[in-house]
């Protein structure tokens, strides 16, 4: 399908399961694939639909309780960490079948997940432990495991790897969760821990960008904002974020962080990163799951649960542009990974906004 004619499905929204939200302005939702996992142990699946129209490309069951999900850059693969089977799902994208499994080890909790630059490693945090499991993506083996804390009894939650692929960090809960959490940085091809810092109650994500870490700390609705340029981190204000804040994404321009709230009923925040005001935003269902930007930055996708369901989101007018319900009609819809769409089997971005930005981060 050509860009004009997937642009043009887009704005009549002729699938069945598309609901406009908002009056206004015809918008166009670019084309590719939102990969979403479904966390309901007994229907664990992970689904692949249509970010233009919401039509469904396939559904394949994996292990218990998948939580994140990543396309790794050039491998024509899609993974998903499988936190009740402690495993992760290795799904064809073009088939959407499962080729294979990871196993991550006894107790692992395989949790968020990223992908380096390249796609040659995924990073895992595993919350069961405190360590981050790399997996090579060219074996579709768990090659090492780092310790993300110096605390044994930690549980790391969430990870993240620089543009560079050389600097690594993570966030770890304290025992028990609603105690004291962290956030450490490693070095991603030793696997050494270089420093590890209190950030405050339950820690859920970390971003860093450009020397900046974002941390979203759950249990005090707060995102946290650090200077990570030196040999240790620095705090450089926060802001709010009602209530308990989890996933985060950063606008191309640098200028919006975007923050999924796990509070009932569901809501997303905006935090204006030079003031770091916050406003609100309503959506439809009990609370979210996790969420994916557009290669342009234009959109967000979030999953939401109760229904079931993965709204779009205009970033620029801050408004539900339409939502896409999962396809088997479950109501636990969690980790969102967008992948644009291929020219000639190669992804291809759909705004050259992306190339000038030059970073497309793979986190799940």
């Amino acid at each position: 399908m050509t860009r004009t004619r997937r642009y043009f499905a887009a704005a009549l929204l002729c699938s069945a399961g598309a609901a406009t939200l908002a009056a206004g302005p015809m918008t166009l939702v670019p084309g590719g694939t939102i990969w979403v996992t479904e966390r309901t142990p007994a229907n664990s699946t992970v689904a692949a639909i249509d970010s233009a129209t919401g039509e469904p490309r396939g559904i394949a069951p994996v292990g218990s309780t998948p939580i994140g999900i990543t396309a790794p850059r050039g491998t024509h693969k899609v993974y998903s960490s499988d936190e009740g089977a402690n495993q992760l799902s290795v799904i064809d994208a073009e088939t959407v079948t499962v080729v294979t499994t990871v196993p991550m080890g006894a107790g692992s909790r395989p949790h968020h997940l990223m992908a380096s630059r390249n796609g040659r490693y995924i990073y895992v945090a595993e919350f069961g432990s405190n360590k981050i499991g790399v997996v090579d993506t060219r074996r579709d083996e768990n090659v090492a495991d780092f310790t993300a804390s110096f605390n044994p009894k930690a549980k790391t939650h969430a990870v993240w790897i620089a543009r560079n692929g050389k600097d690594l960090y993570a966030t770890n809960e304290g025992v028990p969760a609603s105690g004291p959490g962290t956030f450490s940085k490693l070095d991603a091809r030793t696997g050494t821990l270089l420093w590890e810092h209190p950030v405050g109650n339950r820690p859920s994500e970390v971003l860093v960008d450009h020397g900046t870490a974002y941390v979203s700390v759950r249990n005090e609705n707060v995102v946290r904002v650090y200077d990570v340029t030196g040999v240790a981190p620095v705090f450089v204000g926060q802001a709010e974020a009602n209530i308990m804040p989890d996933t985060l994404s950063l606008t191309n321009d640098k200028q919006t962080l975007i923050v999924g709230l796990r509070g009932t009923p569901a809501r997303m925040a905006f935090i204006d990163t030079d003031t770091l005001a916050t406003s609100y935003l309503s959506l439809p269902g009990t609370t979210t799951g996790h969420q994916w930007l557009s290669h342009s930055s234009r959109f967000t996708f979030i999953a939401l649960e109760t229904p079931g369901q993965v709204a779009v989101v205009d970033n620029r007018s801050r408004r539900v542009v339409t939502t896409y319900p999962y396809p088997n009609g479950m109501t636990r819809p969690h980790g969102v990974f967008y992948e644009p769409p291929r020219e000639n089997g190669d992804e291809r971005d759909d705004d050259r906004e992306d190339e000038r930005d030059g970073d497309r981060s793979q986190r799940g």
